[in-house]
């Protein structure tokens, strides 16, 4: 649950920001961190700390959906939480088997098309 409360502490602390908003910048950080380690750019630490940070944005998700505050509908929570579910399993693949990171890279980045902010939320 660490993760989940720094989570909600940047919430708390970037007011002028939605929920949309962060979770596309959050999405767009580790989703950025993972084109790195797939392009070979980093050591092989940041690589796993890309892939397991991935994996705990994912796990918060997944524990948002269970908030009572969360007003999504019920289908929608149904699909991200199969997405995250999807997510924690490919982790263990990649990290078992060295699979290529493509399809993590390749759901974080149709979750931000979903989630792209409006131009105007952008400038503040």
């Amino acid at each position: 649950m660490q993760g989940y409360n720094a989570y909600r502490r940047a919430q708390g602390a970037t007011a002028t920001q939605n929920g949309r908003d962060l979770e596309y910048r959050l999405l767009a950080q580790v989703t950025g961190a993972l084109i790195k380690a797939r392009d070979g750019k980093v050591s092989l630490q940041e690589r796993l700390n890309a892939i397991l940070r991935n994996e705990k944005v994912w796990g918060v998700f997944l524990a948002d959906l269970n908030d009572p505050n969360n007003g999504l509908p019920r289908d929608l929570k149904g699909a991200i939480a199969s997405l995250a579910l999807w997510v924690m399993n490919e982790t263990r693949l990649v990290l078992d088997t060295d699979a290529p990171l493509d399809d993590l890279i390749l759901i974080n980045r149709q979750i931000m098309a979903g989630l792209k902010p409006e131009p105007t939320a952008m400038t503040g």
